[in-house]
């Protein structure tokens, strides 16, 4: 076989049929893949977003599981109490209850008062701590005798120990406590005099609110300002006429008080930094406390405040005010009160 102007040939002179090499022809391209109909690519569209969701839903469940679940019974938390093999196993067992009924995560609704006076009997010899952290437990528990452990923990030569007293008396809001409450308030280190002055607003009876309110225009301005937003907070008109002052942000810029006892101290950016997070932080609170006071008066500088205030927090917290005053978020909205 030869082969005559591109033609094959066989020997006889007959035509033959061409041998093809293996592979498409170098002069053409392979052949396209066709795409598979709608039908077959469909479930792609709709698999995989499936699958997500479907993830998605169950994780959200476990989550409200989680978070949603009741509150336990602190019982065996007190008895990890009880069985902790050493002091310092069982102040962690101690602050583990704590942190669990300030969380939520458990409750003393079934646990016995008296098994409570026990506990903080039982331990409170073996420290200062165990006294703190037993106390911290008191606060979620309203009982006659345990009103009375707090209050006598108010003597402790521990300030944290004090402290955690303080605590659990403003938790208990018990009116027994309310006379060793004054007393404190006037004979206390500053820290201690205000919790002291929260607590008497907790309690919250005419005889704790009487007590906070002969603060009011006194020489210490910081114990002023606690009294004013400790009664604001508690519903009590007495601290009307003093609330426009601590709502007027330039009325904290000449007080040395809110630099603390450490002003000597501090550089002069510290002073600076001390003295906008202290007003930021009365401002917030005598925002909060004008929203539960409901004193129209006070709706133009709440407005002032929602408005022009340089913190967001104030702001935040200036809106939510005059929510609570009956007025519309809509800074463009009338003024009238509904």
């Amino acid at each position: 076989m030869d082969e005559r102007d591109g033609i094959f040939v066989n020997g006889d002179g007959s035509a033959a049929t061409p041998r093809v090499p293996p592979g498409p022809p170098l002069d053409e391209e392979p052949e396209q893949r066709v795409p598979g109909s709608f039908l077959e690519a469909l479930p792609q569209f709709f698999v995989f977003p499936l699958i997500l969701v479907i993830t998605l839903t169950l994780a959200y469940l476990g989550l409200r599981l989680l978070v949603g679940s009741e509150p336990g019974d602190a019982s065996a938390l007190i008895a990890d109490i009880r069985g902790a093999a050493g002091s310092h196993s069982r102040w962690q067992a101690m602050h583990n209850l704590a942190d669990g009924l300030s969380g939520g995560s458990v409750t003393l609704d079934a646990v016995p008062a008296s098994e409570l006076s026990a506990l903080y009997a039982r331990y409170a010899s073996e420290g200062p701590l165990p006294r703190q952290f037993l106390l911290e437990v008191l606060q979620w528990k309203r009982a006659p005798e345990l009103t009375a452990i707090a209050m006598d923990a108010l003597a402790d030569p521990e300030q944290q120990v004090r402290l955690a007293a303080l605590n659990a008396l403003g938790g208990q809001a018990d009116p027994i406590a309310v006379p060793a409450l004054v007393a404190h308030l006037s004979a206390a280190a500053d820290e201690e005099r205000f919790i002291a002055l929260g607590a008497l607003a907790r309690v919250g009876s005419g005889p704790a609110l009487d007590a906070v309110a002969t603060l009011l225009g006194g020489d210490d301005t910081i114990l002023h300002r606690n009294a004013v937003i400790a009664l604001g907070g508690a519903g009590d008109a007495r601290a009307a006429g003093w609330l426009p002052g601590l709502l007027n942000r330039s009325g904290y810029a000449q007080d040395p008080a809110l630099l603390g006892p450490d002003a000597g101290a501090m550089s002069e950016a510290s002073r600076i930094q001390q003295r906008l997070h202290v007003t930021e932080q009365f401002l917030v609170n005598a925002v909060k406390a004008a929203g539960i006071l409901g004193d129209a008066s006070l709706i133009p500088q709440l407005e002032h405040l929602r408005a022009e205030d340089p913190s967001v927090k104030v702001r935040s917290a200036a809106i939510n005010a005059l929510h609570d005053l009956g007025k519309t978020r809509d800074p463009a909205a009338t003024s009238e009160t509904r």
